[in-house]
Formats: C-alpha cells, sequence, structure tokens
C-alpha cells in the first residue's frame, strides 16, 4: 500500500513540475516570440493538466490511502483507476499541445471524467462500509459528488462546440459552473477531508462537533454560492436570491471557519512545525477565497470582478496554488512522505514564497486595469515568478527523489548484511 501510495505522489509531484513549466512557457510567450507553440494549446494543456495531472490525482491518492481502511485502498481497482487517472491526463497534455481542442483532447478529456465517474462508485460504496467518522463521510463523498456534477460543464461546452451555438453567455457560465464545482467542491472538501482525518485525534469534542457543523455549512454552501457566479450577466430576481443565500451561507463558513481556528490555535502535539506553517498560509488563502466570493454579492463589484482577466486568474491561482498546492505539500510534509530536512524546507519554502508573490503581482496587475492603467512591467514580474515556481517545484520533486534513492540503497544494504550473516 505504501508503496502504490509513494509511486502515485511521486508522480504527482513530477506533473506538477510540468505544470509549472507549462506556465513558465505561457508567460514566456507573451514575451518573447515563439512561432511554433500557439498561446491557447499550451494555455489548455497548462490548465487542465494542473487539474487531471496534478490536484485530482494527488487528491484522490491521498483520499485512497488516507481514508479507506487498508483492507479497501490495497484492492487493485484503485491501482488501475489511478494509472488511468494518469494516463489519460497524460493524453490530455499530449493532444491540447498538439491541436488544441480538437477529437484528440475531446476524446481524452471525456475519458477521463468517466474514469473519475468510476472512482467515485468504487470509492464511495467503501467509505460508506467504513468505520470513517461522520465528518470524513460526509466531506469525501459530498467532494467526489460535486467532481462528478461538474462535468456538466466540460459537456455543455461540448454541446455548443458540436452545434455551433454562439452563446457567449452560456459559454462563460459552463466554464464558472465548472470551475465553481471543482474548486469550492471537490477541492476545498476533499482538503477537508484529508485535514480533518489526520487532526481529529487531536481535538477535544466541542471542537470535533464545530468542525462537523463547519463541514456541513461548507457542503451546503457550494450550490446556492454557484450562483453568484452568474451575477455579471444580471440574472432573475430568483437567482439573485439563491446567490444571497449563498453568501450567507459562505459567511456563516467564515465565522465558523475563523472560531476553529482560534480554538485549535495551540494545537501542536503530533504535528510538524514545518507543515503547519505551510498549512498555516494555505488555510489563509482559503479564507481569501471565501471572503473574495462572498463579496461579489456587492452589485458594483462582481461584474467589474468578472469582467477583469488578471482578477480572475488571480483569484484561480490562489485557490489552485495557494490554498490547494500548499495544503498539499504541508499534509506530505505530515506524513514524512516529504522530508522536513534542511533542504526539502528549503526547497518548500521557494515554491510557497513564489506562490505569494505571484499572487500580489497578478492581484496589482488586476488593480492597474480597474484604473485603466498600463505598466510593461508586469509581464516581467510575472515571468520571474513563473521561473521560481518552477525552480521550486523542480526542488521539491528532487528532494523527494533523493529521499525515495537513499531509502532504497538502505534497505538494499540491510538485505545485504542479513545475507552475509
Amino acid at each position: 500500500m505504501k508503496t502504490n501510495k509513494n509511486k502515485w505522489l511521486t508522480i504527482s509531484l513530477v506533473n506538477l513540475s510540468i505544470v509549472a513549466l507549462l506556465g513558465l512557457v505561457l508567460r514566456s510567450k507573451i514575451l518573447f516570440s515563439i512561432p511554433f507553440l500557439d498561446f491557447k494549446s499550451v494555455l489548455h494543456a497548462h490548465s487542465h493538466f494542473a487539474f487531471g495531472g496534478w490536484i485530482t490525482l494527488a487528491l484522490l491518492t491521498l483520499m485512497t490511502y488516507e481514508l479507506l481502511p487498508a483492507k479497501n485502498s490495497q484492492r487493485k481497482i484503485y491501482n488501475y483507476l489511478l494509472a488511468s487517472i494518469w494516463l489519460c491526463a497524460i493524453g490530455i497534455l499530449l493532444s491540447f499541445l498538439y491541436q488544441g481542442y480538437g477529437a484528440y483532447s475531446i476524446t481524452f478529456s471525456t475519458i477521463f471524467i468517466f474514469i473519475t465517474y468510476a472512482f467515485t462508485i468504487v470509492f464511495c460504496r467503501d467509505m460508506k462500509k467504513s468505520h470513517s467518522t461522520r465528518t470524513v463521510k460526509l466531506l469525501s463523498i459530498s467532494a467526489l459528488i460535486f467532481l462528478v456534477i461538474s462535468s456538466v460543464g466540460p459537456f455543455t461546452l461540448a454541446y455548443m462546440l458540436a452545434n455551433r451555438i454562439p452563446n457567449t453567455i452560456l459559454y462563460k457560465d459552463a466554464i464558472y459552473t465548472y470551475l465553481h464545482l471543482q474548486y469550492n467542491g471537490f477541492f476545498s472538501l476533499s482538503v477537508f477531508a484529508l485535514l480533518f482525518n489526520k487532526i481529529a485525534p487531536l481535538l477535544s469534542d466541542k471542537p470535533l462537533r464545530r468542525f462537523h457543523t463547519f463541514s456541513w455549512l461548507l457542503v451546503t454552501s457550494v450550490i446556492p454560492s454557484m450562483f453568484l457566479s452568474y451575477l455579471w450577466h444580471y440574472p432573475h430576481l430568483w437567482l439573485k436570491i439563491i446567490a444571497v443565500i449563498g453568501c450567507f451561507c459562505m459567511i456563516a463558513c467564515i465565522i465558523y471557519f475563523l472560531s476553529l481556528a482560534w480554538n485549535m490555535r495551540t494545537l501542536r502535539s503530533g504535528l510538524k512545525k514545518q507543515a503547519v506553517q505551510i498549512g498555516v498560509i494555505a488555510m489563509v488563502a482559503f479564507l481569501l477565497k471565501m471572503i473574495f466570493q462572498s463579496m461579489t454579492i456587492i452589485p458594483s463589484l462582481g461584474p467589474l470582478v468578472f469582467s477583469n482577466r488578471p482578477i480572475i486568474i488571480g483569484f484561480l491561482h490562489m485557490v489552485l496554488l495557494g490554498f490547494v498546492s500548499l495544503y498539499i505539500l504541508a499534509h506530505l510534509m505530515q506524513m514524512e512522505i516529504l522530508d522536513t530536512r534542511r533542504y526539502s524546507m528549503i526547497s518548500a519554502w521557494v515554491f510557497c514564497s513564489g506562490v505569494i508573490v505571484n499572487e500580489v503581482i497578478l492581484m496589482f496587475q488586476g488593480l492597474e486595469g480597474m484604473f485603466m492603467i498600463s505598466n510593461s512591467l508586469f509581464p516581467k514580474l510575472l515571468w520571474l515568478t513563473g521561473a521560481w515556481l518552477l525552480v521550486g517545484a523542480l526542488m521539491i520533486l528532487a528532494g523527494k527523489l533523493f529521499k525515495e534513492g537513499t531509502k532504497s540503497i538502505s534497505v538494499d544494504s540491510q538485505i545485504s548484511n542479513i545475507s552475509l550473516k
């Protein structure tokens, strides 16, 4: 079981480095002439592979081998499903680079979606039969249900492309629906399922109950808060009412989250200092995500945000990198899958600082757009942070591979000693 878990997490970290490389290529394309690369094709490859090859593979691996009992997670079906997800992610990456949106990329993307359906069915059946806490079951099963529902976005886009429907509003709504259900549904709930599963033994009864209430609020908020994404095109009154309900649910989540954070501020026993530091930054990113989303209910602010590309990109990166990716790295440190020795910590902080600087620059670029100011410095700064993130990702991967290599040498040495005896 540990061998499979380490294998898929190592592959996930390789994929993170590929995602960072593609991000740097995109920013290089803005500054330099690279005629043999199509910007949109690289952009689609970058975003789809970030979702499928890095985040989804890493989260599903951790959920399989940490939330399920060993008798279930050791079943070959999970190894086959994770392998299929990885192979499809590679197919998506290469096909998008080759042709952009086309027959190959759509085929691989569709197969990927159906494999996640299969994973959801198998995982949810095993989770229901497990002895996991009710909070872990609620969060993990809900996360995968939202993963399945999010496919309505890509299928809507496929239908529009097949029938040549030139509806800009429906096109954007399909994308926002997919992103919302992934970011606020699958990604967020998976992270908190893994977090709660890890810290539950360290909590007393009162924080446990609060965490369960928070989890219910978080799950309940996903669908109504999705309607905040539709306010940009001035929807009907009943859509605004649902969006307001979603906003209040998110505010309630924020209040409960701050209460939990206050109750757990002295929680140190059983947790590694380095993992806690990175994890705190990830949770701050989650809090900012919830605050920024709830603020889009303001009539004058929502349309302005949804029409500002740097702000949208900054928000997406804040969730994908600042919240989810940093939490995964913190989780791997806590589980000792990543070392907490000097080199590994330097690697983690190089990547983490790159994420923070990247967000600051993107947000300032977004404010520049709001005030109709133009500055050629931002693309250059973003290129530098792209290189910064790539270096951090490669350093983390190198540390992981070095750890695996030293383990292998140690095992071989022990076997040799036993043989000689």
